[in-house]
């Protein structure tokens, strides 16, 4: 009996060993993820996306594959806000999954096609949420959402359709 008590033991710890190898690289991937996101380090970010990683958003039209996909995402939000800064504000980790709360600030300077001039020059701070899947460091899949109703209010986009 004693010794199935040991090897349970043994078991229990191995197993939490693992997840906190596991927890400590999703947390360390995270934190690269956010950095090269603060840096606007385009080639960091593509790098920590898995070559079949599957990105998605609703505000987006489809999802976007792999480094391609995330260089596409992102370079378009560093295009239209140069001073784009990302803060995390909740983390919660599992063995290979995380789920960030953040809140994104800056200026929209740059309008995308279709974008009214009247969005131009104006500031929003908004928070988001993204899910992550990783596996041994690289993002697999990456689900975002955002107050894009806050978004638009703070641009203008209600004082000028209301």
């Amino acid at each position: 009996m004693r010794n199935l008590i040991t090897l349970l033991c043994l078991i229990c710890i191995s197993m939490s060993c693992t997840d906190f190898k596991n927890n400590y690289e999703v947390k360390d991937t995270v934190d690269k993820l956010f950095q090269a996101l603060n840096n606007h380090d385009i080639v960091l970010i593509t790098k920590l996306f898995a070559d079949s990683a599957r990105l998605e958003s609703p505000n987006w039209e489809g999802s976007k594959i792999g480094p391609i996909g995330a260089k596409e995402v992102y370079l378009r939000y560093f295009n239209s806000t140069p001073d784009l800064k990302f803060t995390i504000t909740q983390l919660t980790i599992g063995p290979n999954t995380a789920v960030v709360e953040y809140k994104t600030e800056g200026t929209l300077q740059y309008a995308e096609q279709g974008t009214p001039d009247y969005m131009v020059g104006k500031k929003y701070i908004i928070k988001n949420i993204t899910r992550l899947n990783l596996q041994s460091g690289k993002i697999l899949e990456s689900n975002s959402y955002f107050d894009q109703v806050s978004f638009l209010k703070q641009v203008g986009f209600f004082d000028k359709h209301s």
